[in-house]
């Protein structure tokens, strides 16, 4: 009895030695592989490899962390115009009939050049005029001076010598009306001087509009065959290297807005890019429905990526009364990953960090960051959307990218 009860008391001890083993065992193959991944990936969801060739490819720009003073600025919409004293209407002086048209919409057109011709009967007049004027002067010139000689030697009457006076003051008189009629029609002294009777490359009747100055064909309103008059606008040239561009400033704003200050100026088809002007003119209105008055800037765009018409954000620095140095990174550098803002550090030559950061003002083309890097970091500000794709490649399970 006593040998049975022993034997039982060793199988119930071996059973629950068993069971104690196989739930330490279980264990321990549950933790360990949760262990592992969560190592895994810690190590590579925030990491990014590159090869040289990638590098080499992708040409990573990059800039060094600091500390600096961060103004203030004000933001506000703005509308591009031309520059009003740099656009004009051309038209003729003369009526006209179109025989040749030279300039179209969209040209670009140096000062003096020829956009059209007109062919005026009017005009043609005029001229045949003055040459016949000119004429008549030298005959009568002739005549009186010839007629002053015999009168002097008491050879001809003085009726006869005061009537070759009298005519040669007509036709000095009736000269010198021709010629202003034609300066009037836009003819210069020296195109005067060169007129001449048998023209036939160039009738009298045919003269040109001419560009007042450089720039480009913005209206056209003239075709071939067409009878143009002066109050006809055939063309508008405007010169678009230099433009306006009005801003509307709100009245708590106005003391940091004065003649002579430089403005930034951002437009949606160059994000990257930043023009700048500087305000020439602000307004002693200020509108009553919206407590806001216009400014206007004025800036250079020989490129000519920037159209009349185009809206924009004008951006104006506050100088900060503190002068306090915070920690800035170029705006181009921040990207935003899962809805959260994100820069990529660089911790080697082929590797890069992605690390979350808190923001605070903006300042131009300047960011001040509140938390997630110090002075001497070293982050991507070209390049940084390629190595967010590959982050995101990464965490899909796509693998690592190189």
């Amino acid at each position: 009895m006593k040998k049975r009860s022993l034997q039982l008391i060793i199988l119930i001890s071996i059973f629950w030695t068993g069971v104690a083993l196989i739930s330490c065992s279980s264990e321990g193959e549950i933790t360990k592989p949760e262990d592992e991944h969560t190592d895994e990936h810690s190590e590579t969801q925030d990491h990014i490899k590159l090869s040289q060739e990638a590098l080499t490819t992708l040409n990573l720009k990059t800039s060094v962390v600091e500390r600096k003073p961060l103004s203030s600025e004000i933001k506000t919409t703005a509308v591009i115009e031309p520059n009003r004293t740099r656009i004009a209407h051309v038209s003729p002086r003369i009526s006209g009939r179109v025989v040749d048209v030279k300039a179209f919409l969209g040209d670009s057109v140096q000062q003096g050049q020829v956009l059209a011709e007109l062919d005026s009967i009017e005009l043609g007049q005029t001229k045949a005029e003055y040459l016949e004027s000119k004429a008549n002067l030298e005959v009568a010139r002739a005549n009186y001076s010839r007629e002053n000689r015999l009168f002097k030697k008491q050879i001809t009457s003085e009726k006869e010598y005061l009537y070759a006076k009298a005519e040669f003051i007509r036709s000095e008189s009736a000269l010198n009306t021709a010629l202003e009629t034609l300066r009037l029609l836009g003819l210069s002294d020296e195109e005067i001087k060169s007129l001449k009777w048998g023209e036939t490359d160039h009738p009298a009747s045919i003269f040109p509009l001419i560009a007042p100055f450089t720039g480009t064909v913005v209206e056209q309103h003239i075709v071939l065959g067409e009878f143009i008059k002066p109050e006809d606008k055939p063309y508008t040239i405007a010169d678009l290297s230099h433009l306006w561009i009005q801003l509307d400033i709100y009245e708590k704003d106005l003391r940091w807005v004065e003649v002579g200050k430089t403005v930034d100026i951002k437009v949606n088809a160059y994000p990257d890019e930043n023009f700048e002007g500087k305000i020439t003119y602000v307004s002693d209105i200020l509108d009553e429905s919206t407590r806001a008055t216009k400014a206007r800037v004025e800036i250079l765009n020989m490129d000519g990526k920037l159209k009349p018409g185009m809206f924009a954000t004008a951006i104006i620095s506050i100088p900060s009364s503190d002068n306090e140095e915070v920690i800035v990174v170029p705006g181009t550098a921040i990207q935003q990953i899962e809805g959260k803002s994100a820069v990529f550090v660089q911790e080697g030559e082929d590797s890069f960090e992605m690390r979350g950061v808190s923001l605070g003002q903006h300042s131009g083309d300047y960011v001040q960051v509140l938390k997630g890097l110090s002075p001497g970091d070293v982050v991507v500000t070209e390049g940084g959307f390629y190595l967010k794709s590959a982050l995101l490649k990464e965490e899909l399970g796509e693998g690592h990218a190189h």
